[in-house]
């Protein structure tokens, strides 16, 4: 991290000229040992006179050198005006008793599990960003959390799907056991469907696949586009899903349990030391979001720029128990890359 820098002017005394060098020398060297010694100057502290105009630059400069990469966007995730259902339904219609002043609790709303809906956040969000949500799920839960694009008001009987694009966050798979669906095992964690929780993306056309990789993928990946992640009934749970750019091209990645390094202005770092990260999911001049653009997966591709659809259309949250169960998100930030 560089200090901001800006000249601090004084007037003019010869008779002063070998003080303020003196002061100068001292203030640098200063500077160089509480560097190396890890610590950040906010501002320069001087006896010398100065315009309050530089003073305030230099403050400014060196509040701005220890901004961090995001900017959380304070989204009020609680607020259930900020909620609807499917097909723009208002979810106060259906699911008032859900928020609690400290959590989303989330079932079928009395419904069957076969026609539970869903809660989805009004807005959404694209470009380089990151997601972070926490929750718990409770015996019988079938808990999913995904992304879907604002421009569907509903996700299924549409042609648009899956071209627009969809992450799925955290899927489970009792629900879909239930009603015949069991294609999905548990790669990793020598259980059942309860024991994990799985991400996936999807885009280009229904004849897209990943290449399922046993043995070439590091856990928790199980595909070039999707992965495994452990949980238990009870257990908490925290998500981070970056969306960002390197210099391989742009690129999702989702990481478990992330570090969040809190910064001034409401900035933050989000950091894998300790954490669960899933492979880098990129789309670029040899990929399309992990897989070749050929055949059924070629439909959409942009060469990896501007990185449709990820990248360049709105995804809102989505929230759903398709099973018997409950789950409490506990928290949901939206930071936005500096």
């Amino acid at each position: 991290m560089t200090p901001g820098h800006s000249e601090i002017p004084t007037p003019h005394n010869d008779k002063d000229d070998e003080s303020f060098l003196t002061v100068t020398i001292r203030q640098q060297r200063k500077w160089l040992i509480l560097a190396a010694s890890g610590l950040v100057i906010v501002a320069v502290v001087a006896t010398v006179a100065s315009t309050s105009s530089a003073t305030d630059e230099t403050s400014q400069s060196a509040a701005i050198s220890q901004l961090l990469s995001y900017t959380d966007t304070k989204f009020d995730w609680l607020d259930i005006r900020n909620w609807q259902g499917d097909n723009e339904i208002s979810a106060t219609s259906f699911a008032s008793s859900a928020f609690k002043p400290d959590r989303i609790h989330v079932s079928t709303f009395g419904r069957p599990f076969e026609k539970s809906p869903v809660l989805r956040t009004t807005p959404g969000w694209k470009g380089n960003r990151a997601l972070l949500i926490e929750w718990t799920s409770y015996a019988g839960s079938d808990t999913n959390i995904w992304l879907l694009p604002t421009s569907l008001t509903s996700q299924f009987h549409t042609t648009a799907w899956p071209k627009c694009g969809e992450y799925d966050i955290f899927e489970m798979f009792n629900g879909d056991a239930a009603i015949g669906h069991k294609g999905t095992t548990n790669l990793w964690f020598n259980g059942g469907l309860e024991g994990f929780g799985q991400s996936t993306l999807h885009m280009s056309t229904t004849k897209c696949f990943a290449p399922f990789y046993p043995n070439g993928m590091n856990r928790p990946s199980s595909t070039s586009q999707s992965a495994q992640w452990h949980t238990a009934y009870g257990a908490k749970n925290a998500m981070a899903v970056v969306f960002g750019t390197d210099g391989n091209g742009k690129f999702i990645q989702q990481i478990q349990n992330p570090k969040i390094v809190l910064g001034p202005n409401s900035t933050v770092d989000i950091e894998t030391d300790g954490a669960n990260a899933a492979a880098k999911i990129y789309t670029n001049d040899n990929l399309y979001w992990g897989v070749k653009p050929v055949g059924g997966c070629a439909d959409g591709y942009d060469g990896g720029s501007p990185g449709f659809p990820f990248m360049t259309d709105d995804f809102r949250l989505i929230l759903q128990e398709q099973y018997q169960g409950t789950f409490d998100v506990t928290n949901f930030k939206v930071f936005v890359k500096n």
